[in-house]
């Protein structure tokens, strides 16, 4: 057993290394393995086809303090027909999976090791903008597994939709003015202010 993996057996003997970002789109209807490049990469096991730098990920950020920061993907130069896909975007794709991988390529384009995942999300919004009739701009926004877990499917944490749910039901009548504020439980205990 060898103390360093393909990638850095390369790197110490001085072969070029590169790296290419890819992703997978889960598609209801045909699921997509692309990169950002040109031609058709072997990783995984799968074929990757280029998008001849068409296509751009956000920044991906860490979800930290409860937070679940959205990833952007764009493809830029698509035509019209892109318009059928934002029409058919709530059962083709939103809350399917999506994935964005690292991997490591040598000098003859030949993968060395696995693919490291980078991200890992549930696909939320697909979006497009035309600046002309030939050029349209798609966006589709993900979002991490953790993202509104403590909601209702389907739901939001307000007052409104409490009284959709259950007339009369007065737990929720006063969230607005709750943020960023400290109440007791206890009813006979005054409120203090910290």
């Amino acid at each position: 057993m060898s103390i360093f993996d393909e990638a850095g057996a390369a790197a110490l003997r001085g072969e070029t290394i590169t790296a290419e970002v890819l992703a997978f789109f889960d598609f209801r209807d045909a699921p997509q393995r692309v990169h950002a490049g040109f031609g058709t990469l072997r990783a995984g096991g799968h074929d990757w086809q280029g998008l001849g730098g068409l296509g751009s990920v956000s920044d991906i950020e860490s979800a930290v303090g409860g937070i679940a920061p959205l990833v952007t993907f764009t493809l830029a130069g698509v035509g019209p027909e892109i318009a059928r896909d934002v029409i058919d975007a709530r059962t083709a794709v939103k809350g399917r999976d999506c994935r964005v991988y690292l991997q490591l390529y040598g000098a003859d384009l030949a993968p060395l090791g696995g693919l490291y995942t980078l991200y890992r999300g549930v696909m939320d919004r697909l979006t497009h903008t035309a600046a002309g009739p030939d050029a349209w701009t798609a966006q589709l926004t993900a979002e991490t597994r953790f993202s509104r877990r403590g909601l209702p499917p389907f739901g939001n944490l307000t007052d409104a939709d409490q009284q959709r749910r259950h007339p009369g039901d007065a737990g929720l009548f006063d969230i607005a003015q709750m943020i960023n504020r400290r109440r007791p439980w206890n009813p006979e205990i005054p409120e203090t202010s910290s």
